[in-house]
């Protein structure tokens, strides 16, 4: 699920803040849909994280990866996003941030190791 919705996310990130730009359903359309895009990993997130850690340490690794991940991209996406648009001249220039997010986020799961079908430790 998590892979499915970061390559989802890739392929139309871009074409969705476009539409942002059209018109008001054109915004509603692009919100509702990356909306549920972001959904995806935000509701797979957790069972994987906790998944990757033994019980000594879940909690600790759970909350760093997560608030950490969080606020270094989350925290810098507003200006990365300014930053982008004032360089590229390009409104859209966000999406292909936010699809090479999803696709660096993509490759580093794609790494992973699959503990979904082991007893938690």
């Amino acid at each position: 699920m998590l892979l499915a919705g970061f390559l989802l996310t890739a392929v139309c990130s871009w074409g969705l803040l476009l539409l942002a730009r059209e018109d008001l359903a054109g915004l509603a359309i692009a919100q509702i849909v990356l909306s549920a895009l972001v959904a995806v990993p935000l509701g797979v997130a957790p069972a994987m994280l906790v998944e990757l850690f033994p019980v000594a340490d879940r909690l600790t690794g759970y909350s760093l990866a997560y608030n950490l991940g969080l606020g270094v991209a989350g925290g810098t996406a507003p200006m990365a996003a300014t930053w982008l648009i004032s360089v590229t001249g390009m409104d859209g220039a966000p999406g292909g941030y936010l699809a090479l997010a999803a696709i660096v986020s993509a490759v580093a799961l794609w790494f992973m190791q699959d503990r979904s079908r082991e007893p938690l430790r």
